[in-house]
Parts: structure tokens; C-alpha cells; sequence
């Protein structure tokens, strides 16, 4: 009897859904944030994104979602999504879950298929489509897999730099598991990270203003 008084109580709350806030990462975005919510893999997620209206007098402007790689983020958009505006688009600049300024689940499957869906989440609560999207690296990956899995969304797709499109078997890359990968990612640190990146996408020659 008492076992049964129970059950209930331990299948409510198994279906408990934790709240995951905005991520409080300090960085001071080009345009206001906006945060959209949505429950994925039963955690409730705040999504952050710059919706950037076109500067110049348009009656139906066309919708530019810019998708960044894995070690951006949205401002990293900022010139182009200027460029963008001024001629006449509307830019929709998402932070991928787990990305900077949104929500970041200690555990969360960070798939492709997870992301697309997290991003058509977005479009819809604001109600648009057929988009033009663009992608930079990883979100090269994303836009690709975004634009196979929702067609009708889809006007356009423009990739700048995309990665997983090379035949690594042919390169001779050995496939890795994913623990042997995890292990990798446990050596790293602040220090190496910044060296990578700006040895890999930063010209120091060239007069940019590298925050990382």
C-alpha cells in the first residue's frame, strides 16, 4: 500500500522539467537581445537572438537568419549584418542553445537535427518563412542540415566556409569516438583555446580587434 501511495509521487516527478536561465556571459551585443523560449529534451531553454530590422524603407523585406560556427556567436554577424540591413533585410541572429548568451545545459544532445529544430522553433514563433539562411563554419553544417529538414522555410541557402562536407575516410583521417574526443577537450583551457583561436581565425597582421 504504501509503495502505491508512491508511485505517483516518483512519476511526477521524473516528468519535472528543469528551467535553464539565459546564460550571464558579459559581453556587450551590437543590437538588443530578445529571448525565446522553448522546452528541448525536458529542460525549459531561453534561446537569445538580434532581430535587426532593414535601415532602409521596405514594405516586405526578405528574412537573412545568420547561423554561426562553434566558436562564435552571434555578434560575430555584426559587418555583415549591417551590410544586410542597409540593403533592405530583415536579420534574425540566433545564439544556438549552449552558445553564449543562450541557455547552456550541463547536459544537453547538441546534434545538428537538435539545433535545426531548436532554430525552426524560433522562426515560427515569429512567424516567418521562406528565409534565406546563411551558415559560417559549423553553422555551415547547421544551415545544410536546417535546410534538408525544413524545406518550406527554406528560400535560400548560402554557405560561407562550411565544415563536414570533406571526405575525411579519403583524406585518411581515422575516425575518433566520441569518448577518445571528450578526453581531448578535458586538456584544454582558457589559454589554449584563445591561442588556437587566434592562430586559426584571427590575421594579427591585419588590424583586428581580437576578443576572445
Amino acid at each position: 500500500m504504501r509503495l502505491l501511495t508512491l508511485l505517483p509521487f516518483v512519476a511526477s516527478t521524473s516528468l519535472a522539467q528543469t528551467v535553464i536561465p539565459p546564460s550571464t556571459w558579459n559581453y556587450t551585443y551590437p543590437w538588443p537581445l530578445h529571448y525565446h523560449p522553448l522546452t528541448s529534451q525536458r529542460l525549459n531553454l531561453s534561446m537569445a537572438y538580434m532581430d535587426v530590422p532593414p535601415s532602409t524603407n521596405t514594405t516586405t523585406p526578405k528574412t537573412v537568419v545568420l547561423l554561426h560556427g562553434k566558436n562564435f556567436c552571434g555578434p560575430t554577424w555584426q559587418d555583415t549584418a549591417t551590410r544586410l540591413s542597409t540593403a533592405g533585410y530583415r536579420v534574425l541572429i540566433p545564439d544556438q542553445i549552449g552558445f553564449c548568451k543562450s541557455s547552456k545545459p550541463p547536459a544537453y544532445q547538441f546534434s545538428l537535427h537538435q539545433l535545426a529544430s531548436n532554430t525552426q522553433s524560433l522562426l515560427s514563433s515569429l512567424g516567418l518563412a521562406n528565409v534565406t539562411v546563411l551558415g559560417h563554419s559549423m553553422g555551415g553544417m547547421l544551415a545544410a542540415w536546417f535546410a534538408l529538414s525544413y524545406p518550406s522555410t527554406t528560400a535560400a541557402l548560402i554557405l560561407v566556409n562550411p565544415i563536414g562536407l570533406e571526405d575525411w575516410i579519403a583524406k585518411g583521417v581515422p575516425w575518433r569516438s566520441p569518448d577518445s574526443l571528450y578526453q581531448d577537450e578535458l586538456l584544454t583551457s582558457y589559454e589554449s583555446v584563445r591561442r588556437y583561436q587566434q592562430a586559426t581565425y584571427y590575421d594579427a597582421g591585419g588590424g583586428c580587434d581580437v576578443r576572445v
